[in-house]
């Protein structure tokens, strides 16, 4: 019995050895194929205290216990608002785990929303640098090192959309405002599809583009104008500062400017020069940018067949390149997983918002920084409208069944979009896509003509609403409309007043001569001038703004003015007649 317990023993040993040496030679083979895939990290952990570099070292493969330790403490200080102190440990985290996607997600949240949360609202640039430090890491760091996980994408877009282009941050107009700027810098204000193609087909490298002649010839004089250029590594930084903020430079780097201002040359520099700083600054590549106008661009309201550009000055525009960049890298081809579905929907949300809120209106104010205003993009209808039959069509394909909330919303979208037609004017478009609402989806609810539906609508708000709100109604769409015609919006600001004229008599018509007398609303003339009255004393918009709008006023519509004039001396004789009583 002892001799073949003994036997077994030394059977199992013998195997276990064979087993470890074949195992064992195959050891380096395994690291070699994890160190080619990125699969594994050897950097140093910098900054760290003492002791936890050591445990790090002298644990080893056992480092995954320290990164327990880790995780633990930081949620811990997360839970008592130490935001800055739980931001160190994870910065830790993301070096002893640089291959785990959760650390850059939960690293990039909280710079972008704990952080910059804690941060008093007035502060806003000390709000906003770590608003931009939660989207920079996610870009150059987290997807650099881990460019197939999608739920990286997700969450930079994310940021894109929610935390700049949304509404929930006090100071998200200041946000909105800094990114439109800087891409603007790069962009010029509506550059056309043609631009972009010159970005994608230019040089990529500065020594490619000094290669050519005159390029040098430029390059060699502006070095000579001013030591602030000699350095290549600060050259193309420096350049576009020249460009934008002269007063920083010598006079005789921007009489190079003036020297080669016409010139081809200066023209291909700037082009490439503005291109690198999107493809190594901003992470955007040009042609990537020129394929999503193509795709997801407004069509041109004088021309169906036209696309325009998207609106780069737009956060949702950034949310939408970073979802459709994660697609193309991290996406999966024959499975469709939950991060894939939320980035789609960022697609989706991106493309509505732009609708609604995608025409940014950057104010500039004279000593002070330019107000931002959004406004509906209603070019973006059509591109809207095909994503959501694109996207019902997919969902049905994958979950093999009706995506009913898809259609409810893409219902509630046309319904939106008929009276967002209406109310700007543009009766003819309003009744094309009415008449798609009835074709797509075939209801009793829509089957009158579209002035009556649209009536019927209001009448349907109304019937909820007392004397005073229906006033309101009217009072703020004319507002809006004072609005539109001072940011030079004229066909919209002509579209409210027609607007809030066929609301205020729908009004008027629910009641007879008797009622409405005994009712005193004010006549439509009087909150006109009401709605004038509380535009130019509303301070939220800028004093420049206002006084522009009564010099257009003035000059181009001198009967409005008069009408307003009137009401002006019967609101102030009502005042005087109040005040003897």
């Amino acid at each position: 019995m002892r001799l073949r317990d003994t036997i077994i023993c030394l059977v199992c040993v013998v195997g276990a050895v064979v087993l470890l040496t074949a195992a064992s030679s195959r050891l380096e083979s395994i690291n070699s194929a994890r160190r080619q895939m990125g699969l594994v990290s050897n950097e140093p952990l910098e900054n760290a205290p003492p002791s936890l570099a050591f445990a790090t070292v002298a644990m080893g493969a056992f480092r995954g216990l320290v990164v327990d330790v880790l995780w633990m403490r930081a949620d811990k200080l997360k839970e008592k608002g130490q935001f800055f102190d739980a931001k160190q440990l994870a910065e830790w985290i993301s070096i002893l785990q640089p291959r785990f996607a959760a650390v850059w997600d939960v690293l990039a949240w909280n710079m972008a929303y704990n952080i910059s949360a804690a941060i008093p609202a007035s502060q806003w640039q000390e709000r906003w640098r770590w608003v931009r430090n939660g989207y920079e890491l996610l870009r150059d760091k987290g997807i650099e090192k881990n460019p197939g996980r999608i739920i990286l994408y997700r969450a930079l877009a994310y940021i894109f959309q929610h935390k700049i282009g949304g509404v929930t941050d006090d100071c998200h107009k200041h946000y909105k405002r800094e990114l439109a700027l800087a891409m603007r810098g790069l962009l010029g204000e509506e550059p056309a599809n043609e631009y972009f193609q010159r970005l994608s087909a230019t040089k990529k490298t500065l020594s490619e583009i000094t290669a050519e002649p005159d390029i040098a010839e430029f390059i060699s004089a502006i070095k000579e104008a001013d030591k602030a250029f000699e350095d290549n590594d600060e050259l193309i930084g420096n350049y576009l500062s020249l460009r934008q903020t002269p007063d920083r430079f010598s006079e005789s780097a921007f009489e190079v400017i003036d020297r080669f201002r016409g010139t081809e040359a200066l023209d291909k520099f700037d082009t490439f020069a503005k291109a690198y700083r999107l493809r190594n600054t901003w992470k955007l590549k040009p042609e990537l940018m020129d394929r999503l106008n193509k795709k997801y661009g407004p069509y041109s309201s004088g021309d169906p067949n036209d696309r325009l550009p998207l609106n780069w000055e737009h956060a949702n525009t950034h949310a939408i390149y970073w979802a459709e960049l994660g697609f193309m890298i991290a996406g999966e081809k024959e499975e469709y997983s939950i991060d894939e579905k939320n980035t789609d929907r960022i697609i989706s949300h991106a493309l509505q918002d732009l609708y609604r809120r995608g025409n940014l209106v950057v104010y500039p104010v004279p000593g002070e920084l330019a107000s931002v205003y959004s406004r509906p993009d209603l070019r973006m209808f059509e591109v809207c409208d095909k994503d959501w039959a694109k996207r019902i069509k997919k969902y049905e394909a994958f979950e093999h069944g009706n995506p009913k909330g898809l259609r409810d919303g893409h219902r509630n979208f046309l319904k939106n979009s008929v009276i967002d037609f209406y109310q700007t004017g543009n009766r003819e478009k309003a009744g094309r896509i009415y008449q798609r609402l009835r074709e797509v989806y075939p209801r009793d609810e829509f089957k009158d003509d579209m002035h009556t539906w649209v009536k019927k609508r209001i009448v349907d708000e109304i019937e909820e609403i007392k004397i005073k709100d229906a006033t309101e109604l009217t009072l703020m769409t004319l507002r809006d409309a004072y609005f539109s015609f001072a940011i030079r919006a004229d066909d919209e600001a002509f579209g409210k007043e027609r607007w809030a004229r066929e609301v205020y008599e729908i009004y008027q018509a629910k009641y007879s001569d008797e009622e409405w007398r005994r009712l005193n609303l004010p006549d439509f003339e009087m909150i006109r001038f009401m709605a004038f009255l509380d535009f130019m004393r509303d301070r939220h918009f800028p004093e420049h703004l206002r006084n522009s709008l009564l010099g257009r006023i003035k000059v181009e519509r001198p009967e409005l003015f008069d009408r307003l004039q009137k009401q002006k001396d019967l609101f102030i004789q009502k005042t005087q007649q109040n005040q003897t009583q």
